[in-house]
């Protein structure tokens, strides 16, 4: 699973929880009120165990684990290329998520909405095949992986207009934060163990870097899918009763 896919799940499971017409055991939070902010972040939290079994009646799958059957990422840059598809992954640990603030700003006709989240430990693992280049030298195989993550923060800035009480999202950023990664992966040279085992000491080394190179390419990547999913969504609930 992704980010992206995180952040769709948890923001839906914020509005819905928010919206009146949803009836979860938490507070109606009134915008006008000293404690909005504070009311928000509160709501979220209370209701946030309500989705991880899943709510089918939503369309809402289980989201601890979560399974994604099917994903591809392409990425260019430099004299770096891959292109990865991963199938049958299983992502552990969204139960765990804390929601620290949630930060609403009214501009007019315009609506921002900043949520901090902190995921003590997620673990992902399933099934990758991949392909590419790191100048000359080529890569490629196919096998299973997991990677185990520790001490993930990210703010969640989701803007755009408001007109004829829908939201329609502009952009949906985060920029995640973490503390401690571990990969592994089999098999990515086609059988050659030594050269799979020393690309696996060279990622575990220097993965922060190599995050940060990334990390400009998959935000732009993440915007523009949580922004088009987020959208189908909002498109359905009411703002005034979301955010009353």
């Amino acid at each position: 699973m992704s980010f992206c896919s995180l952040a769709l799940f948890c923001a839906t499971a914020f509005v819905l929880a928010a919206a009146q017409d949803f009836e979860l055991p938490v507070q109606t939070c009134k915008h006008d009120a000293d404690d909005y902010s504070s009311c928000l972040r509160l709501a979220v939290q209370e209701a946030w165990p309500n989705f991880i079994p899943g709510i089918p009646k939503l369309d809402l799958p289980v989201l601890d684990p979560y399974f994604t059957e099917e994903q591809r990422t392409v990425y260019e840059a430099n004299d770096l290329r891959a292109d990865i598809t991963v199938t049958n992954v299983n992502t552990y640990g969204l139960a765990k998520a804390q929601f620290l603030a949630v930060r609403p700003h009214y501009s007019d006709n315009f609506f921002k909405l900043e949520i901090d989240v902190d995921l003590p430990k997620v673990l992902m693992e399933g099934n990758y095949k991949a392909d590419g280049s790191i100048g000359t030298f080529q890569i490629g195989g196919e096998g299973f992986f997991n990677i185990s993550m520790e001490d993930i923060k990210a703010t969640w800035t989701l803007e755009g207009p408001v007109a004829n009480d829908r939201w329609t999202l502009d952009h949906f950023y985060l920029n995640p934060e973490i503390g401690k990664m571990q990969i592994w992966f089999s098999d990515m040279f086609n059988g050659n163990e030594e050269l799979n085992n020393a690309a696996m000491r060279f990622v575990n080394e220097y993965w922060p870097t190599l995050y940060r190179t990334m990390l400009p390419f998959l935000t732009k990547t993440w915007d523009e899918r949580l922004t088009e999913a987020s959208n189908r969504i909002f498109s359905k609930i009411s703002f005034s009763k979301t955010f009353p």
